[in-house]
C-alpha cells in the first residue's frame, strides 16, 4: 500500500488517567549520589511536572496544527508531519530525530524554517517523521530497522510526496540515518546538515598523530562518556527486550531511564513532551532496538559518503573530530562549532535560531555560491511563475519555432545537462534540443528540480569542470557563466512571449555577454545561437546581449 492518509494525534482519556494512576502509585528506590546514575531528586521534580503541570491535550493540539500523514513503507505505518512553505522556491527537507527523542525536536524550527521573516532567507519545504518503532511510527511489527532500512524508507517517503530534489537533516540518530540517505539516493539529496559525525579512531596509529588540543579534548570527552554513560548503549545494543519489561510497565522507569539523555538544563516540558510521546504510543521497548540493530547489521557500506554534508557542533554534546569525519565523508563543505551557545544535544530546541541560521546558510550556499547563476535562475524562475494559465503555454516564442512550454523543457533539460556533466549523474528526461511539448504535473516543480540540481552541483566544482558543450572542460567562472546564460535567455524567450517585462537587468546582461564573447562562436554552427544581429544606437546591455545572441530586442509574438 502506497496511500498517504490524514493523521491527527488523539489518544484516548482513558489512556491519560491510567498515566495518572501509575505515576501516583509509583514505587521509589532508595536515594543514592548521582554517581550511581540518575538521581530521586531529579526524577521526582521530572514526575511532579508530569502529574502537576504537564498538559498533553495542549501538546496534542500543538502537534495537530501541523499537518500530519501516516503512510505503510516496508511493512510498517510511518507517521510524518508535512509543512509545505507557501515560498514556490522553497527547499523540501527531511529532518530526523533519534533516542530518546522524538518529532518534538524539531518543532521549534517548523515556523523559521517554512516561512522565514524576509524574503532574502531561504525557505524550506519540511517533512519530519517518527523513525520506525518510534512515537506514532510504532511499534514496530519487523525487526531490523537500522540506519541503512531507514534511509531507504526516508528515500521512497520523499518520491511519493513527489520531491525530485531535497535535503537531509539529522540530529543523533538522524545523524546516522542522513548521511546514508545521501548515500543511497545521491542524485535526490542535494546536501546532508548533522549536528554529529559519529567518526571514531579507526585503530590505525597514523591518524593519531599530529592531534591538536581540541581533537585531544574531544577524544577526552569522548572516553568519559563512553566509561560512565554508556550502559545505555551497551543495554540497548545486546538485550533491548529484557529491559523493555520494565520500560512498558513502569512510566516512572521510563521517565528516569529516558532522563539520563536529557541534560539537566532542558526545560521539563520538552523532557516530557518526548517521554509523554512514548509512553502513550507504547514505544519505549520498540525505540530502543535501533541500538540493537545498529549493532547487528550486516551491511557496511565501503568507501566514504560523497554528498556535500555540513556539520553544526554544539559544546555539550557530542564532540565531532574532523580527521575522522572526513575519512567517512569525503564531501564535508562547511563544518561550524558554536560554543557560546551553551547548547547541548537538542540544538533545534536549545539554540533554535542558530541552528536555523546555520541550516540556511549550508543550503542557500549549495544553490548559491555563484551570484550570476542565481540570478539567472532567478530570471528563469520568474518568467515560468508568471505565464498566465491556459494557451500561453502553446505561445509561439523567439526561440526557434519553440513554444513556451517547449522552451521550458529545453531550458529545464540544459541545466539538468550541466549538472549530469559535473556529477556524471541525473541527465535530462528527454532530449533538449527535441522537447516534446507535454509536461506532466506542476511546471514550477518541473522546472525547481532542474535549478536545484545544477546550483547544487555547481556549488562543489573546482578550478575546471566538465560541461556538456562541444568544449567541454571549462574554467569554473567560465562553464558557470555558460549555464546562467542559458538560463537567462530562455527566462527572455518566455517573457516575452507571454507579454512580461524582460526579467534580465543591464547588470546581469553585461556579464553574460562577456561569457557570451567566450563561448557562442563556437557553438554557432551546432545551431545552437543563430549569427549575431547589428545594434542599434540606443541598445542597452540587455539588447547587446540578445543581439549578440540572434534575437531581436524588439521580437513580439
Amino acid at each position: 500500500m502506497t496511500e498517504i492518509r490524514p493523521f491527527r494525534a488523539d489518544v484516548p482519556q482513558a489512556d491519560l488517567d491510567e498515566l495518572s494512576a501509575r505515576l501516583r502509585r509509583a514505587l521509589w528506590p532508595d536515594d543514592l549520589p548521582a554517581a550511581y546514575g540518575v538521581t530521586n531528586e531529579r526524577v521526582r521534580k521530572l514526575a511532579e511536572y508530569w502529574l502537576d503541570e504537564f498538559d498533553w491535550r495542549a501538546f496534542e493540539a500543538r502537534l495537530n496544527a501541523f499537518p500530519q500523514y501516516v503512510t505503510e513503507i516496508d511493512g510498517e505505518d510511518i507517521h510524518f508531519l508535512h509543512v509545505r512553505s507557501s515560498r514556490p522556491d522553497a527547499t523540501p527537507l527531511v529532518l530526523t530525530h533519534g533516542w530518546p527523542g522524538s518529532i518534538v525536536e524539531y518543532l521549534d524550527v517548523i515556523g523559521p524554517l517554512a516561512e522565514p521573516a524576509s524574503a532574502d532567507e531561504p525557505a524550506f519545504h519540511l517533512v519530519i517523521p517518527s523513525l520506525p518503532g518510534f512515537g506514532f511510527s510504532g511499534p514496530t511489527r519487523s525487526a531490523g530497522w537500522d540506519r541503512y532500512r531507514t534511509a531507504r524508507a526516508w528515500a521512497e517517503l520523499m518520491r511519493r510526496l513527489g520531491y525530485e530534489r531535497y535535503g537531509a537533516v539529522g540530529n543523533d540518530g538522524g545523524s546516522m540515518v542522513s548521511p546514508e540517505l545521501g548515500r543511497i539516493a545521491p542524485e535526490n539529496v542535494v546536501g546532508v546538515h548533522v549536528t554529529q559525525l559519529f567518526s571514531f579512531p579507526s585503530g590505525d596509529p597514523a591518524e593519531m598523530a599530529g592531534l591538536d588540543e581540541t581533537e585531544q579534548a574531544a577524544l577526552a570527552t569522548l572516553q568519559w562518556f563512553y566509561e560512565e554513560k554508556f550502559s545505555f548503549n551497551t543495554l540497548h545494543s545486546q538485550q533491548p527486550h529484557t529491559l523493555a519489561f520494565a520500560l512498558a510497565d513502569s512510566p516512572l522507569g521510563l521517565l528516569a531511564w529516558n532522563a539520563q539523555l536529557f541534560d539537566e538544563k532542558l526545560d521539563a516540558e520538552f523532557v516530557i513532551a518526548n517521554v509523554a510521546l512514548y509512553w502513550l504510543t507504547g514505544t519505549a521497548g520498540s525505540s530502543i532496538r535501533f541500538y540493537y540493530e545498529e549493532m547487528h547489521t550486516t551491511e557496511h557500506p565501503a568507501g566514504p559518503t560523497t554528498t556535500p554534508t555540513a556539520l553544526a557542533m554544539f559544546p555539550n554534546d557530542f564532540q565531532s573530530i574532523r580527521r575522522f569525519a572526513a575519512r567517512d565523508h569525503a564531501n564535508l563543505v562547511s563544518w561550524n562549532s558554536y560554543p557560546e551557545t551553551g547548547a547541548g544535544h537538542y540544538a533545534a530546541h536549545e539554540a533554535t535560531d542558530v541552528l536555523v541560521g546555520d541550516l540556511r546558510q549550508f543550503f542557500a550556499g549549495l544553490a548559491h555560491r555563484w551570484p550570476v547563476l542565481r540570478e539567472a535562475h532567478r530570471a528563469l524562475r520568474t518568467a515560468v511563475a508568471g505565464v498566465p494559465d491556459g494557451v500561453a503555454w502553446e505561445a509561439p516564442t523567439p526561440c526557434s519555432d519553440w513554444t513556451v512550454t517547449q522552451v521550458l523543457q529545453h531550458a529545464a533539460g540544459d541545466q539538468h545537462g550541466y549538472a549530469a556533466a559535473i556529477t556524471g549523474r541525473g541527465g535530462p528526461a528527454e532530449n533538449p534540443f527535441a522537447p516534446s511539448g507535454r509536461i506532466d504535473g506542476d511546471r514550477g516543480a518541473y522546472l525547481e528540480s532542474a535549478l536545484t540540481a545544477s546550483a547544487v552541483a555547481f556549488a562543489g566544482v573546482a578550478a575546471s569542470v566538465p560541461t556538456p558543450l562541444p568544449q567541454g572542460e571549462l574554467p569554473a567562472p567560465i562553464a558557470v557563466g555558460a549555464c546562467a546564460l542559458d538560463a537567462a535567455v530562455h527566462a527572455w524567450d518566455i517573457a516575452v512571449a507571454t507579454g512580461q517585462e524582460s526579467p534580465l537587468d543591464p547588470g546581469l546582461a553585461e556579464i553574460l555577454l562577456s561569457v557570451a564573447k567566450e563561448i557562442v562562436e563556437p557553438l554557432r554552427p551546432f545551431g545552437a545561437y543563430a549569427p549575431a544581429l547589428d545594434g542599434a544606437a540606443d541598445d542597452d546591455a540587455v539588447a547587446s546581449l540578445l543581439r549578440y545572441l540572434g534575437r531581436n530586442p524588439q521580437w513580439t509574438a
